[in-house]
């Protein structure tokens, strides 16, 4: 016993002044590396309800209804129960309105508490914008 406790002893002397190799979690945060993709968020006034997000979405997490067609009221879900973030609805928002944030504390008491929804009226582009991209396409 006395030989096992004599090999212990060096280890213990190295590691003792060591700062130590973990966080102290929920009282100290952790940073999230550059590029870290954490939940989808919808910018409603940047969005033009092209429907990019939603079809391009492999998990179906992001769901657009119309509410009023009259009006352009539409409402989005996502549903972070079902998100694998993988960031492909921000890559293919022509507007930037959906981006990733970095939150990475996604618990919650019942899967229903993940979604979230945006109600919002269509976002029309201006005669200027149309023109700018007319112009880009005639040099493209």
């Amino acid at each position: 016993m006395g030989k096992k406790l004599g090999f212990f002893i060096p280890e213990l002397w190295r590691h003792i002044f060591k700062k130590p190799a973990t966080v102290d979690y929920p009282f100290e945060k952790l940073k999230v590396p550059k590029g870290f993709r954490g939940l989808p968020v919808l910018n409603t006034e940047l969005c033009i309800v092209c429907k990019a997000c939603e079809r391009d979405c492999p998990a179906e997490a992001i769901e657009i209804r119309t509410i009023l067609e009259e009006e352009k009221k539409f409402q989005m879900t996502i549903h972070n129960d079902r998100c694998v973030h993988c960031g492909q609805c921000a890559d293919v928002c022509p507007t930037n309105a959906m981006t990733l944030n970095n939150e990475f504390e996604l618990s919650e008491p019942s899967r229903w508490n993940m979604k979230f929804r945006y109600a919002y009226t269509r976002q029309l582009r201006k005669k200027s914008d149309r023109n700018v991209d007319e112009k880009d396409k005639e040099i493209l």
